[in-house]
C-alpha cells in the first residue's frame, strides 16, 4: 500500500471517532462486561515466577512530592514496575473496584508491561505481586527493556473502532507512569516508538492481531534499535478490529525507531499539600460513587490557585523525543475553569506550563453537563457541573496525517495519554480525581470551547473534588 492510500486509511479511520461520533455512551453495569483483567497473556507460565520486591510503598513514603526521591536499589526497576502500575487500593463500593497510579477504561487494563534481559522474558503480573516468565527466553546478550504492549481485544467488542484508540490513549497513560517511577528511583531510559512486530514475535504475543506494536524503553547504555522484520499485515477476522490494527502498523510509515531519552516527566516547578510521592499514587482517582453506582459526584468548593497552575507545569513537560513533542504541539488544550483562586471562570488555552485566558465564560461547566453522554440519573453520578475544570485535548485530524504521516493519529494518542497522566497525578497531589473521558458530544464541545472546524476532541479529563469516601482496602506491597 503506498503512502498516500495508507494516510487516506487512516484519516477514514480518524473521521469515523470525530466530531458528531466520538462520545462513547455504553452499557455501565460491570456485568456487560467480561471479566478479563486479571488475565495473563499467551504464553506465560504462572509456576515460574520471580517474586518481586516488598516495600516499594515504604520508600515511595520516604519520597516528598514533588521534589524527593527514593533510595537507589539494585532491584530499581522492579520497584519503579510496581509504582508506575502495580495495584493501590480496592474500593468495595465501586463497581470497578481495582485502583492503579493509572486510570483504565472500566479498570480493564488492556496495556501490559514485559520485562526481557539477561536470558529471560517476564510479564509484569500485579496480582501475583512477580514477574512471570514467558514460553519464549532471550538470548543472554538481549537488551535490558520494558515494553509496553496493549491487546485490544481486553476491551469489549462494542467499543468498535475505539479499541484501537482507547488502547493506545492508555499506553501514553502507562509510559507517563513508567517515565515517572523510573525518575523516582534514579533510572534513566532510551525511548524506541514501534516500527514493525519483531518485539512481538518475541514475545509470543498471539494471535498478532490482538495486540499494539510495543513501545519499547532500554534500560541499559545507549538505545538500540528494536529489531525488525519485513512488515505484513496480520490477518485479523473481525473487519474493524482488522482496521484498528492497520492503523497501529501505519506507524511504521512515519517513525524511524532511532532511541530517544526518555527524560523527565515530572515538573520542576509544582506544589501540593505536604505528602509524600506514596500518598499522589494512593490518591489517584477518576471519582466514585457509593453503593455500588456507577458515574462520579462531586461538590464545588474553590480550590486554591496552584491545583490549576500546577497543571500547567505538568502539561508543560514535553514527551520523549522531537518526533512526539512535534505532535504535542498539534494537540490543543482546553480548559473549562470554575471556582479557581486567581483564575477567572471561563475557558483558557495551555501555552507551554502557562494557562491563558481565552474566553470568560460564567457557567460554562453547567453547560457542559448538558452534552455529556452519561446523564444523572437513579443509577449514575454526573457531576461536571460541579468540577473544577475540564480538560479538552483536541486536535485536527487532517493535520495530524498531513504534517505527521500515517502514523499521526496513533502518535497523537501517546501524546494525548503521556498528558492525560500528568493531569491525573496533579489532581491527585491536590486532593481532587480526575477522569478521562470520551462521553461529551463532539459538536457541542466544539462549539462551546470554539474550536476550528476541522478539530476534533481526542480526550476529556473532568476534575473535581469527590464527594463520597469510603474505607478502601490497601493492597499496596
Amino acid at each position: 500500500m503506498t503512502t498516500d492510500a495508507l494516510s487516506s486509511r487512516v484519516l477514514r479511520y480518524a473521521f469515523a471517532q470525530g466530531t458528531g461520533r466520538s462520545s462513547v455512551a455504553l452499557p455501565t453495569h460491570p456485568g456487560d462486561l467480561p471479566g478479563l483483567a486479571g488475565l495473563l497473556p499467551p504464553g506465560a507460565s504462572p509456576e515460574h515466577r520471580t517474586r518481586l520486591p516488598y516495600g516499594t510503598t515504604e520508600l515511595l513514603e520516604g519520597a516528598a512530592y514533588p521534589g524527593g526521591r527514593c533510595a537507589q536499589l539494585p532491584q530499581a526497576i522492579d520497584h519503579a514496575l510496581i509504582a508506575a502500575l502495580g495495584l493501590q487500593r480496592a474500593e468495595l463500593c465501586n463497581p470497578y473496584f481495582e485502583h492503579r497510579a493509572v486510570p483504565s477504561v472500566r479498570s480493564l487494563f488492556p496495556v501490559h508491561a514485559f520485562l526481557t534481559g539477561g536470558g529471560r522474558r517476564q510479564v509484569l503480573d500485579v496480582h501475583r505481586h512477580a514477574l512471570v516468565d514467558l514460553d519464549r527466553a532471550g538470548s543472554p546478550d538481549e537488551p535490558r527493556r520494558v515494553l509496553l504492549a496493549g491487546r485490544y481485544t481486553r476491551l469489549p467488542s462494542f467499543y468498535g473502532r475505539l479499541r484501537g484508540t482507547l488502547t493506545e490513549l492508555e499506553l501514553g497513560i502507562s509510559l507517563r507512569s513508567l517515565a515517572v517511577a523510573m525518575e523516582l528511583f534514579g533510572l534513566s531510559g532510551q525511548l524506541s516508538l514501534p516500527t514493525s512486530g519483531a518485539l512481538l514475535e518475541q514475545l509470543g504475543l498471539t494471535p498478532e492481531g490482538e495486540w499494539t506494536w510495543p513501545l519499547a524503553v532500554e534500560l541499559d547504555g545507549p538505545g538500540s534499535a528494536c529489531p525488525q522484520r519485513e512488515r505484513a499485515e496480520a490477518e485479523v477476522p473481525d473487519p474493524v478490529l482488522a482496521e484498528v490494527v492497520a492503523v497501529n502498523r501505519a506507524q511504521a510509515a512515519s517513525v524511524d525507531g532511532t532511541p530517544v531519552e526518555l527524560g523527565p516527566a515530572i515538573p520542576a516547578a509544582a506544589h501540593g499539600r505536604p505528602q509524600s510521592w506514596a500518598e499522589v499514587l494512593w490518591e489517584r482517582s477518576s471519582g466514585r460513587m457509593p453503593r455500588g453506582l456507577t458515574g462520579m459526584s462531586g461538590r464545588l468548593r474553590r480550590v486554591p490557585q496552584a491545583a490549576l497552575s500546577d497543571a500547567g507545569s505538568w502539561l508543560g513537560v514535553p514527551p520523549p523525543g522531537e518526533l512526539l513533542r512535534r505532535v504535542a504541539g498539534a494537540v490543543r488544550v482546553t480548559a473549562a475553569v470554575q471556582a479557581t483562586d486567581g483564575y477567572q471562570d471561563g475557558l483558557y488555552r495551555a501555552a507551554g506550563d502557562r494557562l491563558e485566558l481565552h474566553r470568560a465564560a460564567p457557567g460554562i461547566l453547567t453547560d457542559l453537563e448538558r452534552h455529556y453522554g452519561y446523564r444523572l440519573a437513579p443509577g449514575n453520578g454526573c457531576d461536571v457541573r460541579h468540577a473544577s475544570a475540564v480538560w479538552f485535548l483536541s486536535a485536527s485530524q487532517r493535520r495530524l496525517v498531513e504534517e505527521f504521516g500515517p502514523g499521526g493519529w496513533t502518535l497523537a494518542q501517546y501524546v494525548t495519554g503521556w498528558l492525560t497522566q500528568g493531569l491525573c497525578l496533579n489532581a491527585a497531589a491536590h486532593g481532587l480525581y480526575a477522569r478521562p473521558a470520551r462521553a461529551f458530544d463532539g459538536m457541542e464541545a466544539q462549539r462551546l470551547l470554539g474550536l476550528e472546524p476541522d478539530e476534533s476532541v481526542l480526550l476529556a479529563v473532568i476534575s473535581g473534588t469527590p464527594r463520597f469516601t469510603e474505607l478502601p482496602l490497601d493492597v499496596r506491597l
